[in-house]
This record gives C-alpha cells, structure tokens and sequence, in this order.
C-alpha cells in the first residue's frame, strides 16, 4: 500500500468558531481540555503550510521524508474546511491530495472525503478529543477511528500538536482490541506556518 494512500484519510483539519473564554478580574483562568471546545483550537490553521511527511516504509521499516506543502481554507460555517496538499514523490511526480472535513461538535466527530487524481474518494469518520490545552497557538487534538492497516483492520489514532508556528500530526496504528504496548508508528506530517 503506498505511504500516500495510507496518509489521505489523516490528513483532514476541521476548523470551527472559537469559543468565548471569559476572563476573572486578575486574569484569564487556566483553561483545560473539559473547558475548551475541540473545535476551538483549529480556528487558527487556515493558512499556508510547509514542511515533510515522513512514512515508515513496510519493507524495509525505515523512516523516509518528502516535501510537502497545504493550503488550509475555513469555510463561512465554521464547521467546514478545505485542506489542499501537494507532496513531492519524485522527479516529475506531483501528488495533489484535497480534503473536505465536517465536523459535527454534537457527536465529536469529524467526517472527510480526501481526493487524489487516480485513486477512488476516501471516506473517514474519526472522533477527535482535545488532549491539551494551553492558548489558541499551543495544544494537541487525538483523532482516532477504526479502519485498514497494510490490509489488516486496525485501530487509528492521529495525535496533532501545535506548538506556536508548528503543527506536527503522528499516525499511530494497532490491531483491533490489542492493548496500548501494541501502538505503532506509521506516518508524521510537519509543518512550518508560513502566513495567511
């Protein structure tokens, strides 16, 4: 299965209205992840990104990079978003993945369609959960589901983090009812912000 397929259906952001976080006289209080929408912290992703996925390889079990670079678009609902990615697999072997993510905030659930030229439309529904928090630029989302590993059903789990300009996702997969010693890492994406 190639790293590319594998990546499509993680690749999905949802962005979403922030929420209002009152402030106490003496300051904002510290906000934890029970306080503070999932939907809140990807408010600000829209923009332009680049940086490298990094896949293990199934063969060889080595971890290999190459450039990419997304265009992340917040739709007037708030709930919608656009995600465009161009990766560079080779000379003359552009790859162009776009994603359309909803999130619905009642289920806290995202669901995508993720296109690539060639390959049939990917359909996900994953839950996501806010893991941190600590401002609008500084926090982790887990998104996980159950779906295909190297053909075999797996469980999913992507953990984003957004640390200031960056934002690293790590793909990690286990088979269906292991326990957590079986997570395994398959692919990274990294991202330097690069303005709106």
């Amino acid at each position: 299965m190639r790293p590319l397929t594998v990546l499509a259906c993680s690749l999905a952001l949802v962005l979403a209205p922030s929420v209002a976080l009152a402030g106490a006289a003496d300051g904002p209080p510290a906000q934890t992840p029970a306080a503070v929408s999932a939907s809140t912290p990807l408010r600000g992703t829209a923009g332009r990104w680049s940086g490298a996925l990094g896949y293990r390889d199934y063969q060889s079990d080595r971890l290999f990079e190459i450039p990419v670079t997304t265009t992340i678009v917040q739709v007037a609902d708030g709930l919608t978003q656009i995600r465009t990615s161009l990766f560079d697999d080779g000379p003359d072997k552009p790859v162009w993945i776009t994603t359309t993510s909803l999130l619905d905030e009642a289920a806290g659930t995202v669901t995508s369609a993720s296109y690539r030229a060639g390959r049939p439309v990917a359909l996900t529904t994953e839950t996501v959960r806010l893991a941190a928090w600590t401002d609008p630029t500084h926090w982790t989302l887990v998104y996980e589901s159950v779906a295909e590993d190297d053909d075999q059903p797996a469980e999913i789990r992507v953990t984003e983090t957004r640390d200031g300009d960056s934002l690293m996702s790590v793909k990690e997969v286990r088979p269906v009812g292991a326990d957590d010693s079986a997570w395994r890492f398959r692919n990274q994406t990294r991202l330097t912000r690069l303005g709106d």
